[in-house]
């Protein structure tokens, strides 16, 4: 039986800068009518805390007569705010109306209406369970006592609200902008709003597939209808490997490029089922030659990769940054130099922000090419486990460098960080397996030899007098890796040998 887990990713749909004031003014205002709701109901569940806590009587779907307790699921929530703030022939007088707390909301979407009320939802039940935590553990009332706080959130539109000719989220081609439409108020009702959006090719690409992707499971849900064949039994091959779109939200960024200085986008998850790959030792037992790839991350050399097939070493592939690292350090010697010239910082004022910001992207570009990078190759020799090496604290060097140089030295170690939290979700999404070994002499030890060397900087020497070798140190350090994966790596000293292997 096939195990499968669900991935997501975002992509991102700017609207074009000559987008109408009055546009932008309706998408400003909608946000603040729809913030100004989810404040209203997250006021509604603090005064109806009982109903989170409360529990009800459930039944498993597989049929066990005996019933188990459970509190309230968010559905039900939902309905229970909506049965006491809107008026329905049913329920024309509820306690909590909405219309008159908030008058702008009289005709909001259901859609958008709901989707306030699951984020007051989320927010309550997470202010509820850390007050209650404060309650229980800050007895010497040091720490704050947890508040809800105002709400300032994106506007999320769920694929309803969203007006497309043809197909979900497919754009609208007009003469010179491509075109969506959502549903706004404009400052005296709502209606539909055509916004001009910037696609590129990638995310139209996306869209499509998942299109088509939502337009065959319409059709296998229409046909076992009619064939009375269960669904379920069929939903387990939907979507796996295709993206789907899910709701979109809207997003405004500071911008002075842009009317009004702010920038709004679109942010659209994508999700896909992808198989679970299984533990690690469950594959090297099952296949112990099975492909790998292992990487060393360094910080003059950003990786070193090693694709082994059958036991041999394959490929390898090496990843420079001393380029990164001489503009950085530049940057941050640029930085120093300023401090110096404007005296003492103020406290809670940035200093340098621009300078600060390529940094911050230069470093966040570096990690996520890396990281494309030894995914993309673990793919071509068709491993299924990369091993890297698991990261401890930083250390300063030893050698006398300058402030600049000692900051670059301490950002370029965390970069190896950045790197394996890109590769770990980049991997997951092609069902590739994420371990990390102990480092301990992974480029001390000759790794055909098994002998100590040693380290002179970014040479290895191994010390045995009948085996004259030498080699990178990172190059080194990939191929006991290796050994480590297969449990043959053999450490020098007792005493040494790794802690628990941490998957």
């Amino acid at each position: 039986m096939r195990s499968l887990a669900a991935v997501i990713k975002t992509i991102r749909i700017g609207i074009h800068k000559e987008v109408h004031r009055c546009k932008t003014e309706a998408l400003k205002r909608t946000k603040e009518i729809y913030n100004a709701v989810i404040a209203f109901f997250i006021e509604f569940f603090a005064a109806h805390l009982d109903v989170l806590d409360k529990t009800v009587e459930a039944r498993k779907k597989d049929g066990t007569p005996t019933p188990y307790l459970r509190k309230h699921t968010n559905q039900e929530l939902l309905t229970f705010a909506e049965l006491h703030t809107l008026a329905t022939k049913a329920h024309p007088n509820p306690g909590w109306p909405l219309d008159e707390h908030v008058p702008a909301a009289r005709g909001m979407p259901t859609e958008l209406r709901r989707a306030a009320i699951n984020q007051a939802i989320g927010k309550v039940r997470s202010w509820w369970s850390h007050l209650k935590t404060w309650e229980e553990t800050a007895q010497d009332q040091r720490g704050r006592e947890p508040r809800p706080g105002a709400p300032n959130e994106p506007v999320t539109f769920y694929a309803g609200m969203v007006e497309h000719p043809a197909y979900d989220l497919n754009p609208q081609k007009k003469k010179r902008h491509t075109f969506i439409s959502l549903k706004l108020h404009t400052g005296q009702k709502w209606e539909k709003v055509s916004l001009p959006v910037v696609v590129h090719a990638q995310a139209e690409s996306l869209l499509a597939g998942s299109a088509l992707e939502k337009e065959r499971i319409a059709r296998k849900r229409k046909r076992s209808k009619t064939t009375q064949v269960g669904f379920g039994e069929e939903k387990g091959g939907f979507g796996a490997g295709t993206w789907v779109a899910k709701s979109l939200t809207v997003y405004g960024k500071r911008d002075k490029r842009y009317p009004g200085g702010v920038r709004y986008a679109l942010h659209i998850p994508m999700e896909k089922s992808v198989d679970k790959p299984r533990k690690a030792e469950e594959q090297r037992r099952a296949n112990p030659q099975m492909p790998v790839v292992t990487v060393d991350l360094g910080v003059g050399r950003l990786a070193v990769m090693g694709a082994f097939v059958e036991g041999k070493l394959a490929a390898t592939r090496f990843v420079d940054g001393r380029a990164l690292n001489h503009r950085r350090h530049r940057l941050l010697t640029a930085i120093h130099r300023k401090r110096e010239q404007s005296g003492r910082l103020q406290p809670a004022v940035q200093d340098n922000a621009n300078l600060w910001n390529k940094i911050r992207n230069l470093d966040e570009n570096a990690a996520k090419q890396t990281a494309v990078t030894i995914v993309r190759f673990a793919r071509e020799h068709g491993a299924r486990v990369i091993v890297f090496e698991h990261l401890r604290r930083y250390r300063p060097p030893k050698e006398k460098m300058s402030r600049s140089g000692r900051k670059n030295h301490k950002r370029a170690y965390w970069l190896r960080g950045q790197i394996m939290e890109w590769v770990r979700d980049l991997a997951f999404r092609e069902g590739i397996l994420t371990v990390e070994r102990n480092p301990a002499y992974t480029s001390q030890v000759c790794p055909h030899c098994k002998v100590l060397g040693e380290r002179g900087g970014s040479r290895f020497t191994c010390k045995n007098p009948n085996h004259r070798y030498s080699a990178d140190a990172d190059f080194v350090g990939m191929m006991n890796l290796y050994r480590k994966w297969t449990k043959t790596f053999v450490y020098p000293r007792k005493g040494d040998d790794p802690k628990p292997e941490v998957a």
